[in-house]
């Protein structure tokens, strides 16, 4: 995750990103916990001012707040991953008034995945209430990188041994995780250098050569030719940068590594104020504001209920935990049959 967005997409989401006080348009409702909302909602965003889900926090605050005639505070609590965020959310009062919203890494990493062991169990601790946008990850390169496809890069990278390395905004998260299938799928030896405070400014003075980078904060700096940007990792071609093939089809077939985003609560609240949340959620979701601006983030429809989002948590965290035998979590994770199609010029 970065800590600071592009200022064009700061721009052009400034207007979502303010906290929004309520308008009386729904009553409060009894939840068996007393009325609700019956103070302000805190949404708790376990990583830094500016990050992917930082942004979305804002744009969506406004919207829930005035839907359900409350104060939705927007608080950001980074540190470790994630962990420390989400694990504030996990110890605070179950009475819907403090909600998480979270990337994936700081979710999926509970088995222990890449030697993280949070203090917490997402599924056991925590209710899943809605998915809300799914992103693809942009690989990027330096200028100075001589590369200007997945193959050429690949051939590159074998062609020089521990020359290379990759950066990211910290372990366990997607765009880490990506660089580490990219490893196993294609062979190769790059070596992850984490910057929990901006990866991007190590790409583009050269200390790092390449990056998997959120697609909201990647695409501004491709088009200001501050990086170059190569593939996408999701399994279709992104609307936001269509001309840019994806890496599966650029000869890694079966490479898919996504960003995605959702709220939960605490583990012991009330049925009735999830169920009232999760609805809240997919409307604000579904309204055209919303919708406009979550596409200029890059990002894909993935809006789930609470059942689905605890099936994509449950299935991405036995995705990415290492297997018996293997190296880590992405050689796990590589698909067995996904065929190597990129072998090196002579």
């Amino acid at each position: 995750m970065n800590r600071r967005a592009p200022l064009m997409l700061v721009g052009a989401l400034a207007l979502a990103a303010v906290t929004g006080l309520a308008s009386a348009q729904a009553p409060a409702q009894p939840s068996g916990q007393g009325v609700y909302p019956g103070k302000p909602i805190r949404l708790v965003v376990p990583f830094a001012a500016g990050s992917a889900p930082d942004l979305l926090a804002r744009l969506l605050a406004p919207a829930l707040g005035e839907s359900m005639s409350a104060t939705v505070v927007v608080e950001n609590v980074p540190g470790a991953g994630g962990t420390i965020g989400v694990d504030r959310v996990v110890k605070s009062a179950h009475d819907g008034h403090t909600l998480l919203l979270s990337g994936d890494a700081a979710l999926v990493l509970t088995g222990g995945t890449y030697g993280v062991k949070p203090p917490y169990d997402t599924l056991r601790d925590l209710a899943p209430i809605a998915q809300l946008v799914v992103t693809p990850n942009v690989l990027v390169v330096a200028n100075d990188v001589p590369a200007r496809s997945v193959q050429e890069l690949v051939t590159l990278v074998r062609s020089h041994p521990g020359k290379f390395s990759y950066g990211s905004g910290g372990i366990g998260f997607s765009t880490h995780r990506a660089g580490e299938l990219m490893n196993s799928m294609a062979g190769l030896d790059m070596v992850h250098v984490p910057n929990p405070g901006n990866p991007w400014n190590d790409l583009i003075a050269g200390r790092v050569q390449v990056m998997f980078g959120n697609i909201a904060l990647a695409l501004p700096l491709i088009k200001d030719g501050k990086v170059r940007g190569l593939a996408v990792t999701s399994s279709t071609r992104s609307a936001a940068a269509p001309d840019l093939p994806t890496v599966s089809e650029s000869g890694l077939p079966g490479f898919e590594s996504l960003s995605w985003f959702g709220v939960l609560a605490p583990v012991g609240t009330s049925p009735s104020v999830l169920q009232r949340l999760e609805v809240e959620l997919q409307e604000a979701m579904a309204t055209p504001a919303i919708k406009e601006r979550v596409a200029l983030m890059g990002a894909m429809p993935g809006v789930q209920n609470a059942a689905g989002f605890a099936r994509v948590i449950e299935n991405e965290t036995k995705r990415w935990a290492p297997k018996p035998g293997t190296a880590s979590a992405a050689a796990a994770a590589a698909a067995p049959t996904a065929a190597i199609a990129m072998a090196p010029k002579p």
